[in-house]
């Protein structure tokens, strides 16, 4: 089993956080989002706050966090790719959602649904659909994001720097229609 992926445990429900403020992030959210990162990923805080300050200062990076009580509990990219133009396949141009991370404290409380809500509405709102890569074996976030409308399209395709380790990616979209129906391609292997 993946550790860094949260066990599907679809009936586990803490209670929910109903004072969480999802926002674009500053750059003084940076040493917060590197901590985050530093406790999940390991490499030290400030490593992951130069890698975090390279991708804030990208204008096809947008950074949203959740803040709780004035702390930043959680973060999470969207990303502008251009996967065959960078050596993918079968990957459209377009808003990528990668990388959320919440606290430990704070998970299972709804916060990485209502980041992965905020940037889905983000790029809904400026007329284009969003994509997200996910390994197969990811049934949480594959849980997730069918529940938010987005639906599988294939698991042929290459997203330049992304590798699946059991070679079970399968990549999916969400566009102005959250009631699209879900393809499971993984129920086919």
């Amino acid at each position: 089993m993946n550790t860094l992926f949260a066990p599907f445990q679809p009936d586990a429900h803490g209670v929910p956080l109903t004072d969480v403020v999802i926002r674009t992030a500053c750059r003084d959210d940076l040493p917060f989002t590197a901590g985050l990162a530093a406790q999940r990923e390991g490499a030290g805080v400030a490593e992951w706050t130069a890698i975090h300050g390279r991708q804030f200062e990208d204008d096809k990076r947008v950074l949203l966090v959740a803040e709780h009580e004035d702390e930043v509990i959680g973060y999470a990219w969207l990303a502008w790719l251009t996967p065959v133009a960078d050596g993918g396949r079968n990957a459209p141009d377009g808003w990528y959602l990668s990388g959320v991370v919440v606290a430990p404290a704070f998970r299972r409380r709804g916060v990485g649904r209502r980041l992965t809500q905020a940037r889905v509405e983000w790029v809904l709102e400026r007329g284009e659909p969003a994509f997200y890569a996910v390994s197969g074996s990811n049934r949480a976030s594959r849980a997730l994001h069918a529940e938010l409308g987005f639906r599988e399209l294939t698991d042929d395709f290459t997203l330049p720097g992304v590798v699946f380790g059991r070679g079970d990616g399968i990549l999916c979209r969400v566009d102005a229609r959250p009631d699209a129906e879900v393809i499971d391609l993984a129920s086919r292997r």
